[in-house]
């Protein structure tokens, strides 16, 4: 789970979500696991990351532990304006143009 300075979930995700179910486990397994993420750019605030583990599927499962901002990051301030919680990362394109009133073909002014 990614939360914001407010305790506010701002993502989660887990093995299942992401096409790797873990194999059943017996007491004394260990697993390790990475999650790789690429993060957006973020307003100034403090984040944190709170990994756990959970017995079941996607929609019934039982938790068997949870480490509450096991990892904190705080985030300073971009290059890039952050308007409102975070800046996605996107493209444009213009795909084409209208003419103006009383301008042939396009023209620009």
């Amino acid at each position: 789970m990614f939360r914001n300075h407010l305790g506010i979930d701002f993502a989660g995700t887990n093995t299942t979500r992401e096409g790797h179910p873990l194999p059943p486990m017996i007491p004394g397994d260990i697993y390790t696991v990475d999650f790789h993420v690429q993060l957006p750019v973020l307003y100034p605030a403090s984040f944190s990351f709170s990994p756990a583990i959970a017995d079941g599927d996607l929609v019934s499962y039982r938790m068997c532990d949870w480490i509450d901002n096991a990892l904190v990051l705080e985030m300073a301030r971009s290059r890039e304006s952050v308007y409102g919680f975070l800046h996605f990362d996107a493209w444009v394109e213009l795909n084409g143009r209208l003419a103006a009133a009383g301008q042939p073909n396009g023209a620009a002014r």
